[in-house]
C-alpha cells in the first residue's frame, strides 16, 4: 500500500505543491489554471481538464469535493505557456525563507525558555542548511522582496522585531 500511495502523491499534487514548482501561492496557481482553461471561475476543474487527465477527483474524508492535479502535465503545459519552473536550489531557498519567517514570527510570542530554545534550534538548522547549500544570499533576497528585511540572516540569531 505504501508504494502505491507514494506513486500517487508523486503524480498527483494539490495547488500548494503545484505552485511551489513555479514560486506561486496556491491562490496564484489556481488563477493560472483558470488562465489555462483548466479551472472554472468557481474553482472546479473544466471538462477539458478532467477529460485530458489534468486532474483527479479525490474527495476529502468528510465528502467535500477536492481535486488533485497531475504534476507533470501541468508543469509541461505551464512551461509551454511561457512560465518558468523553479530549479531545485530556488525551491529550496523559497522553502527555507518561508520556514525562517515562520520561526521569527513565532519567536515574538514565546512564553517559555523551552519554546525559545526549540525555535532557536530550528532557526540554527535553517541557517546551517542555507549555508551548506550556499543559499543565504538568495534567502535574504527573497526576504527583501517580501519587505521582510528585518528577518535577514546575517548574525545567526532569530530576530525579535514586530
Amino acid at each position: 500500500m505504501g508504494k502505491k500511495k507514494n506513486k500517487f502523491t508523486k503524480q498527483w499534487v494539490n495547488l500548494t505543491n503545484l505552485g511551489k514548482e513555479f514560486g506561486l501561492s496556491s491562490v496564484a496557481m489556481g488563477k493560472k489554471l483558470k488562465e489555462l482553461n483548466l479551472r472554472k471561475e468557481n474553482g472546479e476543474p473544466t471538462d477539458m481538464a478532467v477529460t485530458n487527465g489534468f486532474c483527479h477527483f479525490t474527495p476529502l474524508s468528510n465528502g467535500t469535493p477536492f481535486f488533485m492535479w497531475n504534476k507533470q502535465k501541468i508543469i509541461d503545459l505551464m512551461q509551454k505557456s511561457g512560465y518558468i519552473r523553479l530549479d531545485r536550489n530556488e525551491k529550496k531557498a523559497q522553502e527555507l525563507a518561508d520556514e525562517w519567517i515562520k520561526i521569527n514570527k513565532l519567536y515574538k510570542d514565546v512564553t517559555s525558555s523551552t519554546e525559545e530554545k526549540l525555535l532557536f534550534e530550528c532557526g540554527q538548522q535553517i541557517i546551517e542548511e542555507g549555508h551548506k547549500a550556499g543559499l543565504i544570499p538568495r534567502i535574504n533576497q527573497i526576504l527583501a522582496t517580501q519587505k521582510l528585511e528585518k528577518y535577514q540572516i546575517e548574525d545567526h540569531v532569530i530576530h525579535d522585531q514586530n
